[in-house]
């Protein structure tokens, strides 16, 4: 009898999950500083995540991402234009820095990519009496990934335009949606500021 049950409690114990899956890449906490000496958009792509963000110069910014991504350098938040870093599971806890010596090539270019001559060109504004700062996330049709923008919008005539396709959806994302993407995560099942339709084209729309 004591037979039996030793071997039950080996099978029990063999049949025990492990923690984490070969399909599941483990994620990693770090933070990320900008030390290129200017404000410029990145792009992080890898297991389960890709999106573009922007940061400002000296930023720095908590990333939880999994093992294998990968920071690009990125003008339109979709297009890689050169790799910057590779995240391994020693950055665990590490503050890692954009300007390892990496060199951008713009050149590069996603070739089923559309052109932003195709888009509807809108603009946001501003019509309160302190500086606002906006982080405006999109979600384009048919695209893998978000495009993420932060603008710093003066009072009252401030404004800032984009150029998106018909149908995309624009978030003005608060902090925890701001996180929410930043882990990898989408939002695109919130209710979006707004989704772009061709009327939408030379139209002003304020920040509430």
């Amino acid at each position: 009898m004591k037979i039996y049950l030793l071997v039950f409690l080996l099978i029990c114990t063999e049949a025990k999950p492990q923690s984490g899956t070969i399909n599941t890449p483990a994620r990693i906490t770090f933070m990320l500083r900008n030390t290129l000496g200017y404000h410029r958009m990145f792009l992080v792509e890898g297991p389960g995540i890709k999106y573009g963000f922007t940061m400002s110069r000296r930023e720095t910014i908590p990333c939880n991402w999994p093992v294998g991504s990968k920071l690009y350098f990125t003008q339109d938040g979709e297009t890689s234009t050169g790799l910057i870093l590779t995240v391994t599971a020693n950055d665990e806890g590490k503050t890692l820095v954009t300007d390892t010596g990496a060199v951008e090539d713009r050149r590069m270019k996603n070739v089923g990519a559309s052109s932003s001559s195709t888009g509807i060109t809108f603009s946001i504004r501003n019509p309160g009496v302190l500086p606002r700062k906006v982080a405006v996330i999109s979600y384009e049709p048919g695209a893998a990934g978000n495009s993420t923008s932060i603008a710093i919008l003066p009072p009252l005539v401030g404004c800032k335009s984009f150029t998106f396709p018909v149908g995309t959806k624009i978030y003005l994302a608060d902090d925890a949606q701001v996180n929410t993407v930043m882990s990898g995560k989408r939002i695109d099942a919130d209710k979006p500021f707004l989704v772009i339709k061709a009327t939408d084209s030379g139209k002003s729309f304020p920040v509430k």
